[in-house]
């Protein structure tokens, strides 16, 4: 039992660890705070390194950042697809992979019929290890929304893949868990485009209410008040 003891505390240091990392990336995200985001990507690696890319990527983009955005979602992926070599039973790891790849289309539209296969594979590998995954159906829910009708995508089935999403976050017991607040602003941007707007401006309330600094959140509940 004493050796025990020690063994049991390291694994608890080390989820909370991994969660910590997490959580200081999200809120970096969320404020759009590029410099903070890149001394994560330096402080972190594995998993939370590729997520902290990946989060820089969008933060820069929205700074008119292109070429950095672009290298450091090559950076998520390198990471990220290291991980799944390795273990192909990772859902966390594929679901981000298939968002990245998925992003990858968003920034370099005419790389779409190399990228669009392998994210929506990456999503189905996650799936299949994992079907409760609540970010996998976050990831599922943005895809559809994003994707042409004519390609597949329908804002109804993002809805009911984002509905999903919330339901399954309520059962959340990850040691890598984020996006529990994205899920609400990705639900309020499907139902603004199904004409729900009241419905959309409580799903960015619902968001701000998860995480009060939530830049985002107050931007699209300013623009549709």
């Amino acid at each position: 039992m004493k050796f025990l003891l020690p063994l049991l505390l390291a694994s608890s240091l080390s989820v909370q660890a991994s969660q910590a990392d997490i959580d200081n990336i999200e809120q970096a995200a969320m404020q759009l705070n590029s410099i903070e985001l890149l001394s994560l990507t330096k402080q972190t690696s594995g998993y939370e390194q590729a997520l902290a890319y990946y989060r820089l990527a969008i933060s820069q983009n929205l700074q008119a950042q292109a070429i950095e955005a672009n290298q450091h979602l090559d950076s998520a992926i390198e990471q990220l697809e290291q991980i799944t070599a390795q273990d192909n039973s990772d859902d966390e790891a594929w679901a981000l992979l298939a968002q990245v790849y998925g992003l990858k289309i968003a920034y370099q539209p005419m790389k779409a019929a190399y990228y669009g296969p392998k994210s929506a594979n990456a999503l189905a590998a996650a799936l299949a290890v994992n079907d409760e995954n609540p970010r996998a159906y976050l990831i599922k829910g943005i895809s559809l929304y994003n994707t042409p009708a004519m390609f597949g995508g329908s804002k109804s089935a993002a809805l009911a893949s984002l509905n999903q999403s919330i339901t399954l976050f309520s059962q959340d017991n990850s040691d890598t868990s984020w996006g529990q607040a994205e899920v609400h602003i990705w639900r309020g941007l499907t139902n603004l485009a199904l004409n729900q707007k009241d419905q959309a401006i409580a799903d960015w309330q619902s968001a701000l209410a998860i995480e009060p600094n939530y830049g985002w959140a107050t931007m699209l509940i300013n623009q549709n008040n």
